[in-house]
C-alpha cells in the first residue's frame, strides 16, 4: 500500500511538474467610448489606456475586443501597441488586386486572438457579407500602408507580438478611415483579456507528501 500512494505521489507531482503553469485571465474592457473616426483621414484617432495589473508576471494569452459600427469596413485601418507589442488588427479587410475599395458592409463586434485560424482580412469568404461581423478571428497582420495593402502581403504583425510582455502600463488601440466620402464609422467599445501565467496548485504536492508520511 505504501509503495501504492509513493507512486500516486510522484505521478501527481510529475503532472504538475510538466504541466508546469495554469493561466489567470483578466478582463478590461473600455466601453461607452462612442468616439466617431475621422472620415477619409490617415491621420485617424486613438484611444491610451493604462493598466496597473493586478499580479507580476507576462502575457501568456491574449485576446482584443472591437467594437464598431457604421461605416465601410474596408476603409478601417488599425492597430494596437504596448511595450515591444504591435499588432495591426485591421488593414482595409477585402482590399486585393481585384477590389481596390476592400469590403462594403459595415461594423464589427469582434475578437481577435492568438492562434485563430481566419485572417479577418477576407472574412466574407468564411461568412459572406454580414452586418456586423462577429466572432473570433485572428489579426489582419499586414504591416502596409492602407493605401496599398493588398490581401497577398505577408502577416507579420499579428497579437502573438504581445505574448511574453508585462502586461502592466500603457495600451494604446489606433483606428483610421482612409478612404472617405462613406458614412461616419463609429468605436463603441475595445478591451483586452489577458492570461498570465502562475504557479500550479500546490495542493496535489502537498497531498502527495502526506501519504509519505
Amino acid at each position: 500500500m505504501k509503495m501504492t500512494l509513493r507512486f500516486l505521489t510522484a505521478a501527481l507531482m510529475g503532472l504538475t511538474l510538466s504541466t508546469g503553469w495554469c493561466q489567470t485571465r483578466y478582463t478590461n474592457l473600455f466601453s461607452d467610448i462612442n468616439a466617431q473616426i475621422p472620415d477619409g483621414a490617415l491621420t485617424g484617432w486613438s484611444d491610451t489606456r493604462t493598466w496597473d495589473f493586478p499580479e507580476s508576471g507576462t502575457i501568456s494569452n491574449l485576446e482584443v475586443t472591437l467594437t464598431v459600427s457604421g461605416g465601410f469596413n474596408g476603409d478601417l485601418y488599425g492597430y494596437l501597441t504596448h511595450e515591444s507589442g504591435f499588432a495591426v488588427l485591421l488593414n482595409r479587410p477585402g482590399r486585393t488586386a481585384a477590389n481596390g475599395a476592400g469590403y462594403s458592409d459595415s461594423g464589427f463586434n469582434v475578437t481577435f486572438g492568438v492562434g485563430a485560424l481566419n485572417d479577418i482580412h477576407l472574412y466574407q469568404g468564411v461568412t459572406g457579407p454580414v452586418s456586423p461581423l462577429t466572432g473570433l478571428w485572428a489579426a489582419d497582420g499586414r504591416e502596409v500602408h492602407p493605401l496599398s495593402v493588398l490581401d497577398s502581403d505577408l502577416r507579420t504583425a499579428l497579437v502573438d507580438s504581445f505574448l511574453g510582455v508585462d502586461p502592466s502600463g500603457s495600451w494604446t488601440l489606433f483606428l483610421a478611415d482612409v478612404d472617405g466620402g462613406g458614412a461616419q464609422t463609429t468605436l463603441l467599445n475595445w478591451g483586452l483579456i489577458i492570461a498570465v501565467p502562475e504557479p500550479a496548485t500546490s495542493g496535489l504536492i502537498v497531498l502527495g507528501l502526506g501519504f509519505l508520511m
